[in-house]
Order: C-alpha cells, then structure tokens, then sequence
C-alpha cells in the first residue's frame, strides 16, 4: 500500500505499512527496508516526514556471478556463485529497475555481471546508482 506523498500521513500509516515489531518511529526505522524510502524525503531518517511516498516493494532474488565481468560478450561464460536482488516486476531485471547485494536492498550492484533464472542468462550492466542500463542474452 505504501505511506502517503503528504505531510499530513501519521504514525499509524507507517506503522501499518512496515509492521515493526514496536509501534514506535525508531522502530519503524529499524525495520525499513532502505530501496522503500523516496530519496527526495529520507533525509537523516531521524523524523516521520521521511517516511513520506514510503514504498517497498520485496526485492526478486536472481543467481549472478560475484565477479563483474567487464564487457558484456564475457560475462555469458561467468560462473554463478552467489544471489542478487532487484526491484522488477519480472523474473528478470530489465533496464530502469535497480538490483542490490542485499535482500533489504541496502548495497547497490554496479558493474557488469552476469544473471540467470530458469534456462536464461543474461547480462546486465548497471551504473553508479544500480540502474540496469542494458540487458543482454547469452
């Protein structure tokens, strides 16, 4: 459901979007997953107004390589070795959505690194800000 984009949402609207285990705003915090704050509101997440457009969305896990390959005709041979996450609605990230090391969408991906889910490899570059920007298919 999410919290409002106003200033006028209350203590309860986050609470009933995050469900922490105290209905306290230090609670709230500790239990938020960062990929759900708006960057134009999460300040020093120390206030409830940076709760505002609060969103999570659970984050799809997909299995990558650990190591970034560099260009993207490489990475189609790279072992995969550990979990990554994203924020797509789809089985497989696609340009725009943004993947992460962490289930709680703390640590953003960059590089190019290669990912796979059922049958289908991919690579996909991301750039500073964990931004897929391409999506190619071995």
């Amino acid at each position: 459901m999410g919290v409002p984009d106003t200033t006028t949402f209350t203590l309860q609207d986050v609470v009933t979007d995050i469900n922490p285990t105290t209905d306290d705003l230090v609670d709230c915090f500790a239990d938020a997953s960062a990929s759900g704050f708006d960057a134009a509101y999460s300040g020093s997440k120390n206030e409830l107004l940076n709760f505002r457009n609060y969103n999570y969305v659970p984050l799809t896990s997909i299995s990558g390589s650990t190591t970034s390959v560099g260009k993207p005709a490489l990475g189609c041979t790279s072992t995969l070795d550990t979990t990554y996450y994203h924020d797509g609605a789809g089985i497989f990230p696609v340009v725009s959505d943004i993947m992460y090391t962490d289930s709680g969408g703390t640590t953003l991906l960059v590089g190019t690194y290669r990912t796979n889910s059922l049958t289908v490899s991919h690579v996909n570059t991301t750039d500073s800000s964990g931004i897929v920007t391409a999506v190619y298919v071995c």
